[in-house]
């Protein structure tokens, strides 16, 4: 569903940035993905692009077979911060893009209310952003993002700000949702626990300008929990994949 050929991203300025280099990525409709590199490899530019936040230097870029110009309601973006606005309750940042979009009421209601169900909100609906904690803020950043349907989850470190114990309880949650939905994921880390415990594939990037070094099925079985982390299996993908981005940034 998803295909980057050739992709190249140069910024550029009084000194000219590439951030790509000739990026060949497919992902399948309903496949997790995960991007792992450390910050400044391009994983968040990968993103942005098939977002539609940025236009390409180099390359080709599809998703569903249509040339990727512009952002778009099939594509929804959960950053890190949940961004959002305070002034407004749980219910409307949820119902905010639909509303825009002048969706009618029949057709956005009931998938809101189906969504904060999926991720554990419906008792919070009233309440403004003030009075949730960072790992409830950023379920409603995922609520707000699935109430618009889209075909893909694009995720630019997510659980990056939060707290070990309630990043591993958002890890869990995201694992439930995409059981759920079955939409396609890709998803953005430096965190190869992360990586492992979530993704079906990971995308091992390099340093600037950012290439795919390597991609890694990884073949746990499916429903995974957080109950994973501490397998041999788990283990084994673990000092497989920091070997490899050893490798990838030339460190020893």
């Amino acid at each position: 569903m998803i295909e980057f050929q050739g992709v190249s991203k140069t910024f550029a300025g009084r000194t000219a940035v590439q951030a790509l280099a000739e990026v060949d990525l497919s992902i399948r409709d309903g496949e997790f993905v995960a991007l792992l590199g450390p910050s400044g490899c391009g994983k968040s530019t990968l993103l942005n692009l098939l977002a539609g936040f940025e236009p390409l230097s180099e390359g080709h870029l599809t998703f569903a077979g249509q040339e990727v110009r512009r952002p778009g309601p099939d594509r929804a973006v959960v950053f890190q911060e949940a961004s959002l606005f305070p002034w407004l309750t749980v219910w409307d940042n949820v119902t905010f893009g639909p509303r825009v979009q002048r969706r009618s009421r029949a057709e956005y209601e009931e998938r809101t209310r189906e969504m904060l169900r999926l991720v554990g909100l419906e008792a919070f609906r009233d309440a403004l952003p003030a009075q949730l904690s960072g790992g409830m803020r950023q379920r409603v950043g995922i609520a707000r993002a699935l109430v618009m349907n889209p075909r893909a989850l694009l995720m630019d470190e997510p659980f990056g700000a939060l707290d070990a114990q309630t990043r591993l309880a958002m890890q869990q949650l995201l694992l439930d949702v995409w059981q759920t939905l079955g939409i396609a994921v890709l998803f953005v880390t430096h965190d190869i626990d992360e990586a492992v415990l979530l993704a079906d594939r990971i995308c091992v990037m390099s340093a600037r300008p950012g290439r795919i070094t390597r991609e890694i099925q990884v073949e746990l079985p499916r429903p995974r929990s957080i109950d994973n982390l501490i397998t041999p299996e788990f283990t084994a993908y673990k000092a497989m994949i920091m070997a490899e981005m050893k490798l990838a940034h030339g460190t020893h």
